[in-house]
């Protein structure tokens, strides 16, 4: 195999795929990507158990070939090298054990280890029939705006994962965590697609950090019946599905309310902000609303000292005291760019909800004793 590619577009399709090398240090392409000069284009791939990315990168092919390297190596050397032209070349072992890659610009000349391309897999094939196209930048937006309720590790798998729901002209994302949900929907351009999967959140997570923020750029969303892919921008990305029930998100009723409230985001949330100045542990990380009338106290003693603070609202129903984690309301608040929020409170005893109607409904369990 004989390639040249620019620096700049070499480096950039590198850290795409990387996201998907494998850390299991048992597999024989742990770490490793696959430079593939075979099907007359150059593609960069890797894959773990959750995901594969596969990135076609432009440059000139001498001669076919394909060969694994180390992700974490081949990204640091070429880093080191001038700006320009790399010449990548493999055609030999040194013996049956051992594959070296030379890596080449100007007058420098690098070898490293290789890998044979046959030890990767490569993607699924994919069924194009089932497509969802919408922009980049709305599908980022959705899933940053829930995916903070996922869990990085839980014994139920189902609560490292989102879900998505098409149906009707519209994309809903759900996120679970112990003590909130996230929920947010919008409209896209299809009334026909109707499918309910599960995605793992750190999977999302790395494709939100590639996708552009721009409004017009668009990803194609493809669904088959063990993964689901992305493609855009010359990448394509393959992610598992998740198997299993998520939780019913129906059961989640605000309208038998007793208190609602309207309050400055920006207020409360500079609030709450303060407040985790003293809000620890020990104290469980509660602060305590108190809402009486228009104003809304928000107060916490603890071993670092106290805060009492007041906000004007809106109240509508009964005057309440209770008691929240103020993290979970910040990342909450976080995810809402209204200048106003509308909280509705069932009890000191059950959960709260910040809503607003076809748009985003944040829930979060109060803290109790």
């Amino acid at each position: 195999m004989r390639i040249t590619i620019d620096k700049v577009k070499f480096i950039n399709a590198i850290n795409i795929v990387m996201k998907a090398t494998s850390k299991k240090p048992n597999l024989n392409t742990s770490g490793c990507i696959l430079i593939d000069a075979t099907k007359g284009y150059i593609r960069l791939l890797a894959n773990n158990e959750d995901m594969a990315i596969q990135s076609i990168v432009e440059g000139e092919i001498s001669e076919d070939g394909m060969v694994g390297v180390d992700a974490t190596q081949l990204t640091d050397l070429i880093r080191k090298y001038p700006d320009g032209k790399i010449n990548v070349f493999y055609n030999e072992r040194e013996d049956e054990e051992s594959i070296n890659v030379l890596i080449e610009s100007n007058n420098i000349k690098a070898t490293i280890p290789g890998k044979e391309g046959y030890l990767f897999n490569d993607l699924p094939e994919i069924d194009r029939n089932n497509r969802l196209e919408i922009s980049q930048y709305a599908l980022k937006d959705i899933i940053r705006r829930t995916i903070f309720c996922t869990s990085l590790n839980s014994i139920n798998k189902i609560l490292e994962g989102e879900l998505f729901i098409i149906k009707n002209g519209i994309l809903r994302v759900e996120a679970v965590e112990q003590s909130r949900v996230a929920i947010r929907q919008i409209e896209i351009n299809n009334n026909e697609i109707d499918e309910k999967i599960i995605i793992k959140g750190a999977s999302l997570n790395e494709l939100i950090k590639i996708m552009s923020d721009d409004t017009e750029q668009i990803v194609n969303i493809y669904f088959m019946k063990d993964n689901v892919v992305f493609e855009f921008d010359q990448n394509i990305i393959v992610m598992r599905l998740i198997e299993g029930n998520f939780f019913d998100s129906s059961n989640l009723k605000y309208k038998d309310y007793i208190t609602k409230v309207d309050v400055n985001k920006r207020s409360i949330y500079e609030c709450l902000d303060r407040s985790t100045i003293f809000a620890n542990d020990g104290d469980k990380k509660s602060v305590k609303f108190v809402i009486t009338n228009n104003n809304l106290n928000i107060n916490v003693i603890s071993q670092k000292g106290a805060l009492n603070e007041n906000i004007d609202i809106v109240k509508e129903g009964d005057d309440i005291e209770i008691n929240f984690n103020p993290k979970l309301f910040i990342d909450a608040l976080k995810a809402i760019d209204d200048e106003t929020v509308t909280i509705y409170l069932l009890g000191k005893k059950f959960p709260c909800f910040i809503r607003k109607e076809d748009t985003y409904n944040y829930v979060i369990l109060p803290i109790l004793g």
